[in-house]
């Protein structure tokens, strides 16, 4: 009975097939071999072939000068850069508002501006990128890369809290719509350890930078010219914990790897010698840090102008270690030049421009001239107050140092020992919270709020 059953079935499964068979026989005699059909197929591939032909030809003005504007703005000619993603632009404006060739050339006006520190311009082009991305859904990596970007001017501008924010709103959306591990995403976590580590979360930003440059050996390989932008994160936050022969250590594999694979004199090599400098600066290894800081300058005025912000900070780093050294009117000298790069490039109430201001008083309480120090350090917590989190280890520096000046130019004796004490004793509390007490920049600091209470 059970034989018969499965005869039956296959009985059944060996006539369907015949039945389909026969089917397909008749579509390729009455169909398929139609002399009709087979122009229709012609027609269509004929159509097909053209309209595509059309779309390629449409869009060849946008990627010739989109190709042209990219290696302009690698090689550092950004007024063709400029002109060619402009023209760009304005072929993109012929396809479809979600149209990623629009988000692309946005993207890049906005990151030529950022570059160029025309900050003010780059966030219109940014919003743009954004909008057109979130468009398309947040399963496609061009929103949070996007975010990523936006994020990138908003610590440049000094917005560290909308930087933040935008930063992990970028990392949430790719782990929980892309899921994958790679430069995209390592590119990311670097952003973020960066933007904690301007407001002073050290551990925080170590977790990401390791995370990051995990990611990024791992598919480019160990000595790719992108870690060593990550090495030197990793440097940074060494030093900023006083932990200087960690630091040296990273400092030391970055430069190599970017001598190695973009030469001794790109702007990317002068940015390590630039950091290698400032931490000899304060290991007291003057010698080495003045012979660093030489070679970075050079690069850097040769390959990025006189009056680049790069190059600004370069003398900023110089005017430091004259100071050290006792020269004074030479770190007057430099400090004046770095600032009027500064002024023309950055918005009033940047943090870099904050930093200057603090190192100016300084100089001005070394030279005895105190009402000038006092305007400096005021015009530096004013900047720190609006732009850094009340507990950043430089807010604290900040108010000690005008604390300094404010006991030193004793023009109204009352206000100023109330002024000084109030100062002092926030500024205390901050950096110690922050750094403890055992940090180099701490001890150097009560060191020097010993000497002034000595004198009072």
């Amino acid at each position: 009975m059970c034989h018969q059953a499965n005869m039956t079935i296959f009985d059944k499964i060996t006539n369907s097939i015949k039945r389909l068979k026969k089917s397909q026989k008749l579509f390729q005699e009455k169909v398929l071999n139609n002399p009709k059909f087979k122009w229709y197929q012609r027609g269509v591939w004929l159509a097909s072939l053209s309209w595509a032909a059309v779309l390629t030809v449409q869009s060849v003005p946008y990627y010739s000068a989109i190709g042209i504007g990219e290696s302009a703005y690698k090689s550092g000619d950004y007024a063709t850069a400029e002109l060619k993603f402009k023209e760009a632009l304005k072929e993109s404006e012929k396809y479809s508002a979600t149209d990623l060739r629009r988000a692309k050339v946005c993207n890049n006006l906005a990151e030529l501006y950022r570059t160029t520190y025309k900050f003010e311009i780059a966030e219109p082009f940014y919003d743009r990128s954004v909008e057109i991305a979130r468009k398309l859904g947040n399963n496609h990596p061009e929103l949070p890369m996007s975010l990523n970007n936006l994020a990138t001017l908003y610590r440049d501008e000094g917005r560290y809290e909308e930087s933040e924010r935008t930063f992990r709103e970028a990392l949430s959306i790719w782990d929980k719509r892309i899921k994958r591990d790679d430069s995209n995403r390592a590119a990311i976590l670097n952003g973020t350890g960066k933007i904690l580590r301007d407001q002073g979360k050290y551990s925080e930003a170590e977790k990401y930078y390791k995370e990051a440059l995990t990611i990024k050996e791992k598919t480019l390989g160990p000595n790719d010219a992108d870690n060593a932008v990550v090495l030197a994160n990793l440097g940074g936050v060494y030093r900023d914990q006083g932990n200087y022969p960690q630091s040296e250590s990273y400092y030391l594999r970055a430069l190599r790897i970017d001598s190695a694979a973009l030469g001794d004199n790109h702007p990317h090599t002068a940015t390590d010698l630039n950091n290698l400098a400032g931490l000899y600066r304060d290991q007291n290894r003057l010698d080495e840090a003045a012979s660093l800081y030489k070679q970075a300058l050079e690069i850097r005025t040769r390959a990025l102008g006189p009056t680049h912000p790069l190059t600004a900070k370069t003398l900023l780093g110089m005017a430091e270690l004259a100071s050290k050294k006792g020269d004074l009117n030479e770190a007057q000298r430099l400090l004046e030049t770095a600032v009027a790069i500064q002024r023309k490039t950055l918005s009033p109430e940047h943090p870099e421009l904050a930093t200057t201001y603090n190192l100016m008083g300084n100089l001005f309480l070394a030279q005895h001239k105190d009402l000038d120090a006092c305007k400096m350090q005021n015009m530096c917590v004013a900047i720190r107050e609006k732009r850094l989190n009340p507990k950043h280890p430089d807010m604290g520096i900040a108010l000690i140092d005008r604390a300094r000046a404010e006991q030193s130019n004793r023009a109204d004796s009352d206000r100023a020992e109330s002024n000084y004490v109030s100062d002092l004793d926030r500024g205390m509390q901050i950096l110690t919270d922050a750094l403890g007490l055992d940090h180099p920049v701490t001890k150097r600091i009560l060191a020097g709020i010993h000497l002034v209470r000595t004198k009072t």
